[in-house]
């Protein structure tokens, strides 16, 4: 691949394919790495970066739970690299069955039966004081929801405040006061399946995102111990992929926008979410960018005021707060700001030229990935990053971009899809 003149606009989607020469910015007869380094990367970077997003957060749970973590840990990554490559480029018996609903419809039904036989298994936990308490805060805030009680007024078996807001756990509400709430990431995964057949995705393309994105043995955690965090990540990109349609009609819009707003209380981090959206259409829909950033903002910002006024004193969503200020302080925060400003500018530098995935991509996955890191550092230990789970939450929108990346650059990726 040749040299990018100086000067010459680029996006990062470029950068993670490796398409750029960073020799080109240096003084003729300087060369940090070799053409082929360059040109192997030209190549493959798209992969590696798909590749470290699926499988960086699962460190995690691979060196907190895999027996002899030096050597299970690599052989499993050996493994998943392998099994990702062929997923990207499958041989022909792979590639018919790839063409099929099966994958997506077998990988729903797993999931709904994590949810019947184990998910109980990791629930009973809290039985001895142990396990996650994730699963709890959406329950019990869901369940007094359901009574007209006020949602925040209890914590969890641990002790710990409440952090989904009133708009996630309402929509929720109706699964868990049928006692059917561990079936959320199930769920969450269909919605995603007719989302992505909706918006016109093959069965090709649907089967090899969802099936790349729980290669991840993090997810498959998640979804056991009943955290709501990957259905949310799932149901921003149902919600992306819909609104970025050339025709949406008005109910649909006013649905979606609706959505948004109680995604963008999943989280006091998320409040965002509907401008970051908006932001992504604006160069294609403006019209419905406006519409989506503004009504949005104001369904997430009256949800959390009415339920604020019942909790006054202390509103339990806002607890995250001091837990970002734990993470970001000092001079990591003065990095993370530098890191973040110079996203927010490349994304302001190409709000026409990049597509709506790549937007949300970037804006989901840089905090996110700041979040983790400064996580990580803080605890100094991959068994102890409990920051992993933030990864997740920009996964599904990360990965549908690398991946059209990668289809663009290798077209034989796309086999039969249609």
């Amino acid at each position: 691949m040749g040299r990018v003149a100086r000067g010459e606009s680029l996006g990062p989607a470029q950068w993670l394919a490796g398409t750029r020469d960073v020799n080109s910015f240096l003084p003729p007869g300087i060369m940090v790495f070799p053409s082929s380094t360059m040109r192997f990367l030209a190549k493959h970077g798209a992969f590696f970066g798909l590749f470290a997003a699926l499988q960086g957060p699962a460190l995690q749970p691979l060196a907190k739970f895999a027996p002899v973590p030096g050597i299970a840990v690599p052989a499993f990554l050996l493994a998943a690299s392998i099994g990702l490559r062929l997923l990207l480029d499958p041989p022909g018996r792979l590639r018919r069955w790839l063409d099929t609903a099966w994958p997506s419809a077998a990988l729903v039904g797993i999931l709904a039966l994590v949810a019947v036989f184990i998910y109980p298994m990791a629930d009973g936990l809290k039985q001895r004081g142990a396990g996650s308490d994730v699963d709890d805060a959406m329950i019990l805030a869901g369940r007094a929801l359901a009574e007209l009680h006020n949602p925040y007024a209890s914590t969890t078996y641990l002790g710990n405040p409440f952090s989904p807001g009133p708009g996630w756990v309402a929509l929720w509400t109706p699964l868990i006061a049928l006692g059917a709430y561990a079936l959320i990431t199930a769920l969450a995964l269909a919605a995603t399946v007719l989302a992505l057949r909706f918006t016109q995705h093959g069965w090709s393309r649907t089967n090899t995102l969802v099936l790349a994105l729980f290669s991840s043995v993090l997810l498959w955690e998640l979804a056991a111990i009943g955290s709501d965090l990957p259905a949310w990540g799932l149901l921003v990109l149902c919600a992306a992929l819909v609104l970025e349609q050339p025709r949406v009609s008005p109910g649909l819009l006013v649905v979606l926008t609706a959505l948004l707003g109680c995604l963008a209380t999943a989280r006091i981090a998320f409040s965002y979410l509907p401008l970051l959206i908006g932001f992504s259409l604006l160069p294609v829909k403006p019209r419905r960018a406006l519409v989506v950033a503004v009504g949005g903002t104001a369904t997430a910002l009256l949800l959390h005021a009415v339920f604020w006024r019942l909790n006054p004193l202390s509103y339990p969503p806002l607890h995250l707060m001091r837990q970002a200020r734990w993470l970001l302080s000092g001079s990591s925060l003065v990095v993370a700001l530098v890191f973040l400003g110079a996203v927010a500018a490349r994304m302001l530098r190409r709000w026409r030229a990049w597509p709506p995935p790549l937007h949300l991509a970037w804006g989901l996955g840089a905090p996110m990935l700041v979040l983790a890191v400064a996580d990580l550092l803080q605890r100094g230990s991959l068994t102890r990053w409990k920051g992993a789970t933030y990864l997740v939450t920009s996964l599904p929108a990360v990965a549908y971009a690398l991946l059209g990346r990668i289809r663009r650059d290798h077209p034989r990726a796309d086999g039969q899809d249609g």
